[in-house]
C-alpha cells in the first residue's frame, strides 16, 4: 500500500465524524470542463476520503479549519511536482453546478465539474 494512502487513512481517523459527512458528498471524479466528462477525456481530478488528486497534484487533507461564508477548509499538505505546500485547502460549494478548490499558498481557484 503506498505511503500516501496510509497517511491519508491515518489522518481520516483523526477527523471528527461531521467532517467525514461533508467530504462524503464530494467524493468522485471531476473535470475542469463543464461537459460532465462527456468529451471522452479521462477525469482530471479525483476526490477520495482525505485526498484531492489531480494532474501533478496530490493533497492530503487533515483537520478541518474555519472558512469564510459557506466554504469548507482543511489543513492540507499538497505536493505539486516537486514542491510541497502546507496550509489550508478551501472548497467553495456555493454554486450548484460546480465546486471550486483553493490550494494552499494560492490565490487562484480551480473550478471542478463532477463527472456524470
Amino acid at each position: 500500500m503506498p505511503l500516501r494512502t496510509i497517511v491519508a487513512a491515518l489522518l481520516l481517523l483523526a477527523l471528527p465524524a461531521s467532517v467525514h459527512a461533508d467530504i462524503e458528498a464530494l467524493l468522485g471524479k471531476y473535470a475542469t470542463t463543464d461537459d460532465g466528462c462527456a468529451s471522452g477525456a479521462k477525469p482530471e481530478f479525483e476526490i477520495r476520503r482525505g485526498i484531492v488528486e489531480g494532474p501533478d497534484l496530490l493533497c492530503i487533507l487533515g483537520a478541518p479549519n474555519e472558512a469564510a461564508g459557506g466554504d469548507e477548509a482543511y489543513e492540507a499538505k499538497c505536493t505539486q511536482g516537486k514542491k510541497v505546500h502546507l496550509g489550508v485547502l478551501t472548497i467553495d460549494r456555493s454554486d450548484p453546478d460546480h465546486i471550486k478548490i483553493g490550494l494552499p499558498e494560492s490565490q487562484d481557484w480551480i473550478a471542478l465539474y463532477h463527472c456524470k
